[in-house]
């Protein structure tokens, strides 16, 4: 039940992360969130990141997500850096390791590849819930350290 909740979450966030666009991400930003990921097993494919100023669509809708992002791994790390105004957020990241905007999963749904949520939350029997994940960006910006998980 477990992976196929997390299977369902996975790949509804790579589903949409190509299609969602990112509405006026930038007006009136004047902080600065940063995303330091690690613990990326290998440094192949790319980082999918959907963030989310509320709850709605957190975190497999990709297509309500405020601004979406994706990343390179070097060294086992990948950093995102944005403007971003004051106030709440949530985001969901995916390592899609062979570049194919899909998470890849086992014949029973068990994801091959690697996922996040902020605050590093994990789900119990499915994805994390907005309320674990969600964080303030202030005036001074915010630095979120992500480790990556694999199954």
């Amino acid at each position: 039940m477990l992976a196929q909740s997390l299977n369902t979450f996975i790949l509804a966030l790579t589903a949409g992360l190509a299609a969602a666009a990112p509405a006026d991400a930038d007006a009136d930003a004047d902080a600065e969130l940063s995303i330091r990921m690690s613990g990326f097993r290998n440094d192949d494919g790319q980082v999918l990141i959907a963030v989310f100023r509320g709850e709605a669509g957190f975190p497999g809708d990709p297509s309500k997500a405020w601004k979406t992002a994706v990343a390179r791994v070097a060294r086992g790390q990948a950093r995102v850096d944005m403007a971003v105004p004051a106030g709440e957020y949530a985001f969901a990241i995916v390592h899609d390791e062979n570049g194919n905007n899909a998470m890849d999963t086992t014949w029973v749904g068990i994801p091959k590849e690697g996922y996040a949520a902020s605050n590093n939350a994990k789900g119990r029997l499915g994805p994390p819930k907005y309320r674990d994940a969600k964080f303030s960006v202030g005036a001074d910006g915010a630095i979120q350290r992500i480790v990556i998980q694999y199954f």
